[in-house]
């Protein structure tokens, strides 16, 4: 008898809890994907910087475009195109371009234009 009495509690607690605690609503695709897009923004976010150089502006810019957008492949291709292997291997004329570049294809993204050296989007 105690065993069933104690069983009961038992299951009442479990119901008082599961209905205590929130069911959040599914997550829609792009509400979904712009949640992940700020969780990799937000682990990426770096500390401080101390380097105040139009240099380390350009790059932090570069690095910051990259990881929002996705286009970590586009450095890539920016660095194979250019012969290094690394963003801080590159002089200041080519970061220079490098940053050109990213925020030209962040304008293309934002106003919804096609980059100038893709084919047009049908």
């Amino acid at each position: 008898m105690r065993d069933r009495e104690l069983q009961a509690k038992v299951s009442r607690l479990r119901q008082i809890i599961s209905e205590a605690v929130p069911v959040e609503p599914p997550k829609g695709p792009g509400e979904d994907d712009a949640w992940r897009r700020f969780q990799s923004f937000a682990a990426n976010d770096p500390l401080p910087a101390f380097d105040d150089s139009e240099r380390a502006r350009q790059i932090r810019a570069i690095n910051r475009i990259a990881t929002s957008y996705g286009w970590i492949a586009e450095i890539q291709r920016l660095l194979d195109g250019l012969g290094a292997s690394s963003l801080s291997s590159l002089d200041d004329d080519q970061v220079a371009l490098a940053h050109e570049r990213l925020v030209m294809l962040e304008d293309c993204a934002r106003e919804g234009f096609d980059p100038p050296d893709c084919p047009v989007a049908r």
